[in-house]
C-alpha cells in the first residue's frame, strides 16, 4: 500500500468508511499530530461510542510486553464485533539510526529547562541503543557510544548524568519484539482485528517497516526541523491546518492577518496552536470572525515571554535565532528600548555567572554534572561570599543552565557586550538611525565568532 502524507489522511479515513480496512497501521513522525491521526483512526474504525469503549485496547509502548500484545492481536474481542489495538510510543521501529534524533530533542528540551522532557527522550534514545534505562550515557567512551548510537559522543555530554529518566523497557526487549509482530502479521490475525502502531522515529531500514508497506498502511507525519526556508514553509503549513481545523470546529473564521500572527506567536508547536486557538475562539464568544485585536488580548506568547525568548537565544550564543527574534519583536510594535534592557539585565546575569566560574573557591568545573552541581557545588558555593545574591534563587536545574550559558562568553566578551549594548542605547536615543538596525548590529558584533 502506499505511503500517506498528512495530506492523504481525509483519502484514508474515507477508504476505511468504504470498508477497505488494513490489518496494520503505522504512524509516525510528530508526536501531537500522530496521535490526532491515530484518534481520527479509532474514530473511523470504531464509529460507535458504546464499541469503541468495549473495543479499544490501549497500550503504552515504553511499558510494553509485546508477546501479551500479540496474543490480544490474535484473540476476537470477548464483546464481538471489532477490535482496534493502539500502542502509543511503540519502541519496534528503534535502532541507532533515530538515536541522533531523539539526543538532539533531548538537548532543547535541558536547554530550556525542561528536564522531564529531556530525560524522556533520552529514555527513547537509551532503548534505540538498546541499554538498560539505569545505564549512564555520560560514562560511556566514545566508542561504545559511536558503536551503540551511531554518531560521535558529543563534547558536551555530561550534562546528561543522572537527569532523571523515566523507567521503561530495555531496548533489546523492543528488538525481539520486533521479530514477534513480524512473524505473528505474516501468519495472519482475525480480520476483526487492527494494530495501530504510533512512533515518533522509525527505522525504515527494518523489515518490519517494509512488510508494513506490503500488509497495512504506513502514515508519514514527519515535519522538517531544518534551518532552511523549505522547512520552515514546512512548519507554518502544519500549524496553518491546524489552526484554520480549530476555528472551522468552532464555527470561526479567521480574518486578515490572524493566521500569520499566530503563527508568529506560538512557533511550531501544535499543541499550543490548537489550544489558542482554541482560547481565541471562545473569546469572540457569537462573533463569527477572529481578528488580530482578539489574537492580540488573549493569544499566547507575551512580549515578557517573546523577550525571554530572545534572552535565551542570546546565551546560546544563536546569531540566527537571535536576529529572527529581534525581527518578529520589532514587527510586533516593541519598544527598542524594552528590549535593550531585557539584554541589559542578561548580559550583569551573565556576567555574574561567569565570574563565579572563574572563582577559585568553590572551584567549578565545565564538565560537572548536574547532579554533582546540585548536592555539591551549589550548596558549597551558597555558603560563600556571593551565596545571598538573588542571581543564585530558582531551580537548581536553571541554575545549572545558567552556568553553562555563561560558559559560552568571557568575562571580556561580556564587559565588551555591555559597552556595545550602552552605544546601542545611545544611537536608539539620539541619532535617528533606524532601531532594528541598531540591534542588529549589536548581535552581530557580540555574538559573532
Amino acid at each position: 500500500m502506499p505511503i500517506y502524507l498528512r495530506p492523504n489522511i481525509a483519502g484514508l479515513l474515507a477508504e476505511i468508511n468504504r470498508g477497505v480496512i488494513s490489518p496494520v497501521y503505522l504512524i509516525f513522525g510528530e508526536r501531537y499530530l500522530c496521535r490526532e491521526v491515530a484518534d481520527d483512526l479509532v474514530r473511523q474504525l470504531l464509529p460507535d461510542e458504546k464499541a469503541r469503549q468495549q473495543g479499544l485496547k490501549r497500550i503504552d509502548g515504553e511499558q510494553e510486553n509485546v508477546a501479551q500484545t500479540m496474543n490480544h492481536l490474535q484473540t476476537y474481542s470477548l464483546f464481538g464485533g471489532r477490535q482496534v489495538i493502539r500502542v502509543m510510543d511503540s519502541q519496534l521501529f528503534y535502532s541507532k539510526a533515530v538515536a541522533k534524533g531523539f539526543w538532539d530533542k533531548a538537548k532543547k528540551a535541558a536547554d530550556e529547562a525542561k528536564p522531564e522532557k529531556a530525560g524522556r527522550y533520552l529514555l527513547k534514545m537509551i532503548q534505540a541503543g538498546g541499554l538498560e534505562s539505569d545505564e549512564s550515557l555520560a560514562e560511556l567512551s566514545a566508542a561504545q557510544w559511536k558503536k551503540l548510537f551511531g554518531f560521535d559522543k558529543p563534547a558536551d555530554a555530561a550534562w546528561c548524568a543522572d537527569l532523571p529518566v523515566p523507567a521503561g523497557q530495555a531496548g533489546e526487549k523492543a528488538v525481539s519484539g520486533d521479530v514477534l509482530v513480524q512473524q505473528v502479521l505474516e501468519k495472519g490475525i482475525p480480520a476483526s482485528n487492527v494494530l495501530i502502531l504510533v512512533a515518533e522515529a522509525v527505522d525504515k531500514r527494518k523489515k518490519l517497516y517494509k512488510l508494513l508497506g506490503d500488509l497495512g498502511a504506513v502514515i508519514d507525519l514527519s515535519v522538517d526541523s531544518g534551518a532552511t526556508s523549505a522547512a520552515q514553509k514546512g512548519r507554518d503549513a502544519v500549524i496553518r491546518d491546524l489552526v484554520s481545523r480549530t476555528m472551522a470546529e468552532l464555527d470561526k473564521k479567521p480574518g486578515p492577518g490572524v493566521i500569520d500572527l499566530l503563527i508568529d506567536r506560538v512557533g511550531f508547536h501544535p499543541v499550543a496552536a490548537v489550544r489558542e486557538t482554541e482560547k481565541v475562539s471562545l473569546y469572540v464568544g457569537d462573533a463569527k470572525v477572529v481578528n488580530r485585536a482578539d489574537v492580540e488580548t488573549i493569544v499566547g506568547q507575551t512580549r515578557e515571554e517573546a523577550i525571554y525568548e530572545l534572552n535565551d537565544a542570546v546565551a546560546a550564543a544563536n546569531l540566527p535565532r537571535s536576529l529572527a527574534l529581534v525581527c518578529r519583536l520589532h514587527d510586533s510594535g516593541l519598544h527598542p528600548l524594552a528590549l535593550v534592557a531585557g539584554l541589559r539585565n542578561l548580559l550583569r546575569k551573565l556576567l555574574f555567572f561567569r565570574s563565579v566560574r572563574e572563582r577559585q573557591e568553590p572551584p567549578f568545573s565545565a564538565n560537572l554534572s548536574f547532579p554533582a552541581f546540585q548536592q555539591g557545588y551549589l550548596p558549597e558555593l551558597k555558603k560563600s561570599s556571593c551565596g545571598a545574591s538573588p542571581f543564585l534563587t530558582g531551580h537548581p536545574f536553571v541554575l545549572y543552565k545558567n552556568f553553562q550559558q555563561a560558559g559560552n562568553f568571557s568575562l571580556p566578551e561580556l564587559q565588551e557586550a555591555l559597552r556595545q549594548l550602552l552605544e546601542a542605547e545611545f544611537q536608539l536615543k539620539s541619532s535617528g538611525l533606524p532601531p532594528r538596525l541598531v540591534l542588529e548590529k549589536f548581535l552581530f558584533t557580540f555574538l559573532r565568532k
